[in-house]
């Protein structure tokens, strides 16, 4: 930064769609510089200032960037409210990050909370790519959503955090383990498992994915909709994964 006559804060909810909040019940995460003129260098490496940005990253790829033609996560706006996400400075041995749609009620409370902030950056990247991809589930189909099987809801967030994490860290692979499960993964290059699906788009996935609360019901819609030369091994690509 240049020409710096006063105390700057510089902060990390410069977008429209999105804030990401620090500890304290409204507190946003930003940095406070020098009283200084010139350049201004900062390592933001191994701190706070780190997990803030990742955050801020990941965020911002899933509102503005490529997405795969994905559906964007809930947006700001008339009668609608700026998604919040807190970056929460300690370790959890429950969950690396949690998703609340109820908290967005009137924009103040945050919907997403992301933990554990010395994980690598990469792992960190790929837990809110994962909780957004919920907000986003649930901008799509709310009633689905909070009704469906914890299968239908931790595997699709978990192939959308496999699809565009590796975009931005190419040889990206999350665990797969219970619910969360690896069949959308397969279901694109057929890696993942032992199966013989592959060739479908994480858009075809996700429009199956609408309106769908159970298991079953997602793989026969995907069927339903798209042409796929690998469809008919579909029920047993699901039957490995549950």
């Amino acid at each position: 930064m240049e020409d710096l006559e006063e105390m700057q804060i510089i902060p990390l909810n410069g977008r429209y769609e999105f804030e990401v909040r620090k500890d304290g019940f409204l507190n946003t995460a930003g940095y406070g510089g020098p009283k200084k003129r010139g350049s201004w260098s900062i390592d933001i490496r191994n701190g706070e200032q780190e997990f803030f940005a990742t955050i801020f990253r990941a965020a911002h790829h899933y509102y503005y960037n490529n997405i795969k033609g994905l559906r964007r996560p809930p947006n700001n706006g008339v009668l609608k409210t700026q998604l919040k996400l807190r970056a929460v400075f300690e370790t959890n041995s429950d969950t690396n990050g949690s998703h609340c749609a109820a908290c967005r009620f009137f924009g103040i409370n945050s919907a997403i909370r992301i933990y554990n902030p010395t994980r690598n950056t990469m792992d960190l990247y790929g837990t809110i790519i994962h909780e957004l991809a919920h907000a986003s589930h649930w901008n799509m189909d709310r009633s689905g959503y909070n009704g469906a099987d914890d299968y239908v809801v931790e595997s699709w967030a978990r192939g959308v955090q496999w699809e565009l994490t590796r975009m931005v860290y190419s040889g990206y692979q999350p665990p797969y383990f219970n619910e969360y499960t690896g069949v959308v993964q397969d279901m694109i290059d057929g890696i993942s498992g032992v199966d013989q699906v592959s060739g479908y788009s994480i858009r075809q996935i996700e429009d199956a994915l609408d309106g769908q609360d159970n298991w079953n019901g997602w793989r026969i819609n995907i069927k339903n909709k798209h042409t796929n030369g690998t469809e008919n091994n579909l029920e047993a690509l699901f039957n490995i994964w549950k």
